[in-house]
């Protein structure tokens, strides 16, 4: 019986639907750290991007909130999904707790609420412009994924 063998590409398929499936699990049952206020009616801000970030569409992303979504401007990107139902990158830098960093400050600037934040686990939770979002990192990458809502 002859070995299998893997191709590169379907090893990247594997690694991002594996990323994906943990990206899901860690978002269940982590309860909200963060509180949320009702709806005002006042104006929602225009969301902005921090001059250290870049936003989705300018990394050549088609699918998700591209105009709304950023990623810190050093940040090297080692996979990426961009499809209708599922946006994800997959980064080697900065470090994740720079990653999650970033977030705290640019996700709400930005219009998303984040809806729970694990610092110890360098893991976030958040919501905005009609899609759900989490962060996670560890030692040796970080992840970002996008659903729609």
């Amino acid at each position: 019986m002859e070995p299998v063998r893997i191709k590169g590409g379907q090893v990247l398929v594997a690694a991002v639907t594996l990323l994906g499936c943990l990206l899901a699990g860690c978002s269940a049952g982590y309860p909200s750290d963060v509180s949320s206020a009702a709806p005002t009616a006042a104006a929602a801000p225009t969301p902005s991007i921090p001059p250290d970030g870049i936003t989705l569409a300018a990394l050549g992303y088609l699918n998700g909130p591209i105009q709304m979504f950023s990623l810190p401007r050093a940040a090297v990107i080692t996979a990426k999904v961009d499809q209708p139902n599922n946006v994800a990158a997959v980064v080697s830098a900065p470090s994740p707790a720079e990653m999650r960093s970033y977030f705290v400050r640019a996700l709400p600037a930005a219009g998303f609420e984040i809806t729970a934040d694990r610092p110890e686990a360098n893991t976030l939770i958040f919501v905005g412009h009609g899609w759900s979002g989490s962060f996670i990192g560890n030692d040796r990458a970080s992840a970002v994924l996008l659903r729609p809502r």
